[in-house]
């Protein structure tokens, strides 16, 4: 074999061995962390989709045009990149299951008038009420407020988890 044979065939070893390895950190690492699963649905249709890919946020209103339904969309619209790479996910839940203000930029789900109750029964939060819960991505309950929150507040928050600070440690982090 002469040298430049050689040269090629190890190089290409070397290539080989590095992809592999490559491979092996990229499946490790992505263990720990849901969002990079690809059986996250990419539209949740329920809390239990979202467990462990999303931190919910569910708004309870009375209508889906409440004014402060609408200022809450509001706000997180103003910070649509900072709900992404947060994976926060707004979830209007209304007494209808109709008729709900979306965001524009934010990721949302909406979901079914049944599960909506379901929610609502499971929070216990009266109909005629308006309460903002935002779920960490275990299912836990990280804010329980009568008022829209401040986009900067749920940030805060966020950035204070355990799993957020991992998260931010990861090459091309959200």
């Amino acid at each position: 074999m002469d040298l430049g044979a050689a040269r090629f065939s190890e190089a290409r070893s070397m290539s080989g061995r590095l992809l592999i390895g490559a491979v092996v950190m990229v499946l490790a690492g992505a263990r720990g962390y849901a969002q990079a699963r690809p059986t996250c649905a990419v539209v949740p249709k329920s809390l239990a989709a979202m467990k462990g890919c999303y931190r919910p946020l569910l708004v309870f209103s009375p209508n889906g045009d409440d004014a402060r339904l609408r200022r809450q969309v509001s706000m997180l619209d103003e910070a649509a990149d900072d709900m992404m790479d947060r994976f926060v996910l707004y979830t209007p839940i209304v007494p209808d299951g109709r008729q709900v203000t979306t965001p524009a930029d934010a990721p949302y789900s909406i979901l079914d008038a049944k599960a909506m109750g379901a929610v609502r029964a499971q929070f216990h939060v009266a109909a005629g009420g308006f309460t903002v819960l935002l779920l960490d991505e275990d299912g836990s309950v990280m804010l329980r407020t009568a008022v829209p929150v401040s986009t900067d507040r749920l940030n805060t928050l966020i950035d204070k988890t355990p799993l957020r600070q991992t998260e931010m440690l990861r090459p091309h982090a959200n």
